[in-house]
């Protein structure tokens, strides 16, 4: 049987008066065909699912004891109060709890205890009271059945037979229909080469276990099994010959397999080379050894889809164990499944009780792309289509397995068959054939399809709305859902249904008023725009809409078509900015009234205008972008800085819509930034280094930038070469006969890394260090000049010192290196180096961002003045919404700002050599002492913070962070803050096992502390194990550093204990192919620079990093605090931030588990 359902058509001219009020305009009208004869004639028959009187036979009641209960009941003293049902497990009925209570006199004393019945439809599952009798059954029912009980019993009959609650839909079918329910509510709330080839490899598939397992056959005149395809791949590789059986030889060269086995090879290599990645992880936390032999591949997910892509449209060998399907070939297809629901009525002693649905499904394996089955009868494996999964997901998860077979077998209870019909069947129709039973009986107990009809007002400046629908002959009002407690809805009313148009009419008129019978926006007047922008439109898709003519009067919205145009005059940008449907008043009006989040703005005409049409945002955010204000933006011409050229560029191509036009030298700035690969710039000649495809990318891009006035941060990860790439623009300088001398500012500790790569990769430049004493250094820069020095390198301490030396200086290029040495922009380091003059200035940081936003703008600052603005300006236009709020306007605002002066490649992108990096946390569980000292901490802490208020916080900051230091050297080793501590350190043990471990399987470790006296008292374990190391902490001379990493590098000792902030960046430290960090440090960039030193160009070893952590202690929410934070340089620039001086009261608290 298939429903009617009405067609749609729009404006028919019709009058309605419904509570006093015409409504005689009409919006959309549905056309009603009428619904079938006989459907819903006996909806009004009585129906009862719980047979209590039935229940009350089936039990022991003597007549003493069902007339006490009457007493009871005649003398009000017990009450029903509470009806819960649902269902007891998947397999049983629908249940009922019935909760009241007794009021008694007990031992002379008012008193008042509970009594509950809980049945199902023809039996007492279980009873509670509280009486003398009863107090004596502690664990289990009892079948003598109390007068309390009887009382209760009687109180249910009479509850439902007046209340008919219950239903004979079972669980999964309520399942199925609440899915397809939540369905509809979403939808309405949102809306190759020939040649002589003879190996030939067969696939075959296995299901065993419910499992899908894919191996294959090798051979020629004769097959052989596969039994290890990790050999199978590396034999392909080398083109090499193997013995399959007893001796037949085959060689492994691809172009000896036919055309359809080379299909596979790619598919079994990446296949088996996951494969191996997840068992060598295994290999690596276990240190054991592991088989490495794979004689099948496990179908599902990515290898699924690859499967269909490498075979659609041919067959395959399959074999189904789980049905004892012997192996035959299937063939893959791309098909949906052939269906069949039969639906029934089901009967209860001659009563009609609803529908049972049954249906046979197939096997189904998901992949990540699409949804696959199996047909054992057409003998295929297909992919069905997106739409159909998608339509039947439901019953997908409903099904039962019988005999390897999966079936579903559900009931449907008359009241609901309306949810069923109407919500189920139409998503299913046209993927399942529906075969119905006995139609005419089901019709009768099925209700008309719901019809609603939407009546507009607009009184008072407020916007009204009537919902009614209709079931045939009989309408009621939509607000019946909000009336439960007064309106007992009928029980053919489809109440899934009216709650879903319900909830979106809440979406538009939040207020309501039952006693009138309307919902209402209460003068809201976003909610008023919402309707006559949207509203309208939605309600026209569910029924019929009708309005009055004040309501129409108020439906008007107006567009705005806006054109810019971009020129190029005397450096400077001009902007032009006119629309053609609003005056230049009206644009003016519009743009000083607008706020970031607001929808419209209404003209003083009443009209409205829509503040979401993209060219008004471009148009908002290039104001706020280039601080003008609405006059100025709009009467005349606009000068700019030509900084601002990439984004106006981003702007207008982000925005088709509006009209542009763009002068040629605008448009040959915006193709040189664009194309900087095929830039005229050659890497210089005297470059003593081949560079990489990404290095001279990187190369050509600072030259373009220098070319068009702009500065730029080369932002590349740890290790990719910053250093070589900043010397060749130097040397290329220098090359094209240009005089000037360049300036390198780094820390101190590279200031002669930057000598020995100036010297060993452009030797023809003369490079001076600005080293000494002060009379030296004050000679040095006196005298640069003279001497024809190309270069000066100094360090950020000593640039401060002699900041008045370098007055009236002007550079060719100045280089700022580890440029996050400068992200406090009070530092006296960041004042020094923004006051020094240079033609072009860059700087270079693999962490643009380590702890706050105001670092990227302190950077510009020295690169660019003005660029981000003011700081003041910054901080409350883009720091603190993003920061604070996640406001994702400001972020993708500062993106399309920063983006084309920030150059960031990671290591896994551009070096498809360097040896994968593998990380682990090792966890460490304390013993109960250190638990007690550290749980001691956590709980002063804890007092310290509560007793705080947000004044108080901001004092005693600097002392809480000092206390959370003593809490993480708890965790360390309690030696670090208690000098009489004897007792041991959990995560020291768990650290020297893993360090002799590694030692035993050939490896060699970096091994990170921010803590140098927890390197003291590892390093006396190491001399106890008699184990070499080296060490480099702050006190270690800067010659001794690169004479430690020479020896370490070269040699073979195996440990190398370092200090996380001395030894974290320009240390090459290849030779190790293991880090362990032994405490974890809140900025996790710090932490990743530190890995790098091993994990870097030149490392020929898959890299493995340690990171040792407490258990459920603040180092554990260290790491999760890192996760939640990263995200945010990643999302501007793509790096890794968090900070300890960021952290709040609610994050202090969180860290220590409160």
């Amino acid at each position: 049987m298939m429903i009617k359902l009405w067609g749609y058509i729009m404006k028919e001219k019709n009058e309605e008066d419904i509570c006093g009020h015409v409504y005689d305009e009409v919006i959309s009208k549905q056309l009603d065909d009428g619904a079938p004869e006989g459907l819903g004639s006996r909806l009004e028959e009585a129906y009862t699912y719980f047979n209590v009187g039935a229940i009350k036979k089936n039990v022991k009641i003597s007549q003493r004891i069902r007339k006490e209960g009457q007493d009871l009941i005649r003398d009000r003293k017990i009450a029903l109060e509470k009806v819960s049902g649902g269902y007891l497990t998947e397999s049983q009925g629908y249940a009922c709890k019935f909760s009241g209570t007794v009021r008694s006199v007990r031992y002379g004393r008012q008193t008042a205890f509970p009594v509950s019945v809980t049945i199902d439809r023809n039996n007492i599952i279980d009873t509670e009271c509280s009486c003398d009798e009863c107090s004596g059954y502690y664990y289990y029912y009892s079948k003598n059945i109390c007068p309390y009980v009887s009382a209760m019993l009687d109180l249910v009959e009479d509850y439902t037979s007046k209340h008919g609650i219950g239903d004979a839909t079972d669980a999964a079918a309520r399942q199925l229909l609440s899915s397809y329910s939540s369905r509809m509510e979403s939808k309405v709330i949102a809306g190759s080469r020939t040649a002589d080839s003879s190996v030939m490899l067969e696939p075959r598939i296995i299901k065993k276990d419910d499992r899908l397992v894919l191996s294959f056959k090798v051979g020629m005149s004769r097959m052989f099994v596969v039994k290890d395809l990790v050999k199978f791949v590396d034999n392909v590789k080398a083109g090499a010959s193997d013995i399959y059986g007893s001796d037949t030889s085959i060689n492994h060269r691809i172009e000896n397999f036919t055309q359809s086995g080379r299909r596979w090879l790619d598919f079994i290599k990446d296949a088996t080379d996951e494969e191996k990645r997840m068992r060598e992880r295994i290999m690596d936390i276990t240190w054991g050894k592991r088989s490495q032999k794979i004689d099948g591949i496990e179908l599902y997910g990515w290898r699924m889809d690859r499967l269909f892509e490498t075979s659609m449209d041919t067959s395959i060998s399959f074999e189904d164990k789980d049905l004892h399907i012997k192996s035959e070939m299937y063939r893959l297809s791309e098909s949906n499944p052939k269906l069949t629901m039969n639906i029934k009525p089901e009967m209860f002693k001659e009563m009609f009780d609803g529908i049972s649905v049954s249906m046979k499904l197939p096997y189904i394996c998901n992949g990540t792309k699409a949804s696959y089955y199996i047909d054992n009868e057409s003998k295929s494996i297909s992919r069905m289509s997106g739409d159909f999964y998608d339509k039947l997901k439901p019953f997908f998860g409903t099904f039962f397995v019988r005999a390897g077979e999966r079936y579903v077998d559900m009931s449907i209870g008359r009241k609901s068959l309306s949810d069923f019909y109407y919500s189920v069947i139409p998503e299913i129709r046209d993927y399942v054939d529906i075969v119905e039973t006995d139609v005419d009986i089901i019709e009768q107990y099925l209700a008309p399809l719901a019809k609603f009809s939407f009546y507009l007002d607009a009184p008072d400046g407020d916007v009204t709305c009537r919902a009614r629908v209709r079931y045939g002959e009989k309408e009621f009002s939509c607000l019946d859902q909000l009336r439960t407690s007064r309106v007992l809805l009928e029980s053919y009313r489809q109440g899934a249904k009216e709650k879903q148009i319900l909830t979106m009419l809440e979406g538009f008129f939040p207020e309501s008023d039952t006693d009138e019978d309307i919902v209402f926006c209460g003068g809201d007047e976003d909610r008023i725009f919402e309707v006559v922008t949207h509203g309208v439109e939605e309600l026209a898709a569910l029924g019929d809409v009708f309005c009055t003519k004040r309501f129409k009067s108020m439906n008007v919205v107006r567009r705005a078509k806006v054109s810019v145009g971009v020129s190029v005059s005397s450096g400077l940008l001009d902007l032009d900015v006119k629309t053609d449907e609003l005056s230049q008043d009206e644009l003016i009006e519009l743009l000083k009234h607008y706020r970031g989040h607001q929808r419209y703005y209404r003209f003083k005409s009443g009209e409205y205008i829509d503040l979401n049409e993209e060219s008004l945002q471009m148009l908002f955010e290039m104001m706020e972008t280039m601080k003008l204000s609405p006059k100025d933006f709009v009467e005349g011409k606009m000068h700019l800085p030509m900084y601002r050229t990439l984004y106006l560029d981003k702007m207008l191509e982000e925005h088709d819509e509006v009209y542009n036009t763009r002068d040629k030298v605008f448009r040959e700035i915006v193709k040189n930034m664009k194309t900087v690969n095929d830039s005229d710039y050659n890497v210089p000649d005297g470059l003593e280094a081949s560079l990489r495809k990404y290095q001279k990318m990187g190369f050509r891009w600072i030259r373009t930038l220098e070319a068009n006035g702009f500065g730029g941060i080369l932002a590349d990860d740890m290790g990719l070469g910053k250093t070589l790439q900043a010397i060749a623009v130097i040397l290329s300088a220098k090359e094209e006969g240009r005089k000037g001398t360049s300036l390198i500012v780094a820390p101190a500790s590279l200031v002669y890394n930057w000598a020995d790569e100036f010297a060993r990769f452009a030797p023809a430049l003369k490079v001076v260090l600005v080293s000494g004493k002060q009379e030296d250094r004050s000679r040095i820069i006196e005298k640069y000049e003279t001497e024809n020095a190309d270069v000066l390198v100094t360090s950020y301490d000593l640039l401060k010192r002699d900041i008045n030396l370098y007055e009236g200086k002007v550079f060719e290029y100045e280089i700022i290196d580890e440029a996050q040495y400068i992200k406090n922009q009070t530092t006296a380091a960041a004042k020094a180096v923004k006051l020094i003059k240079s033609k072009a200035k860059f700087a270079l940081t693999g962490t643009p961002i380590e702890n706050r936003l105001s670092e990227l703008w302190s950077i510009f600052d020295y690169l660019m003045p003005g660029f981000l603005y003011g700081y003041d300006t910054f901080k409350n236009e883009f720091e603190a919404p993003i920061v604070k709020y996640q406001d994702e306007e400001a972020k993708t605002r500062l993106q399309k700002m920063v983006r084309p002066f920030i150059l960031r490649r990671l290591k896994k992108d551009v070096l498809k050599d360097l040896p994968e990096k593998l990380e682990e946390n090792r966890i460490v569980k304390f013993d109960d002492e250190q638990q007690k000292l550290y749980d001691a901490q956590v709980l002063h802490m804890k007092n310290e913070l509560i007793a705080a208020d947000d004044s108080d916080f901001g004092k005693k900051k600097l002392e809480i962070l000092a206390q959370l230091t003593r809490l993480r050297q708890i965790c360390c080793d309690p030696r670090l803050c208690y000098e009489n501590y004897n007792e041991g350190s959990a995560k020291l043990e768990s650290c020297m096992q893993l360090i002799q471990s590694a030692i035993d399987g050939g490896h060699r470790m970096l091994l990170f502390s921010q803590f140098t006296s927890m390197l003291e008292l590892i390093e006396k374990r190491l001399i106890e194990n008699k184990t070499e190391y080296y060490k480099i902490t702050g006190e270690t001379t800067k010659a001794k550093r690169i004479e430690l990493v020479k020896q370490f590098n070269e040699g073979s000792v195996p440990v190398f204990l370092i200090s996380l902030k001395a030894g974290g960046v320009g240390l090459n430290l290849v030779g190790a192919d293991m880090v362990i960090h032994y405490d974890p440090w809140w900025n996790v960039a710090v932490q990743n620079q530190a890995t790098d030193r091993a994990h870097r160009i030149g490392q020929t070893k898959k890299v493995t990093v340690y990171k040792m952590v407490v258990k459920d202690t603040i180092e554990e929410r260290i790491i999760k605090l890192q996760e939640s934070k990263r995200d945010l340089a990643d999302s501007i620039i793509s790096g890794d931030n968090v900070g300890m001086s960021s952290l709040g009261k609610a994050e202090l608290m969180e860290l220590l588990g409160v």
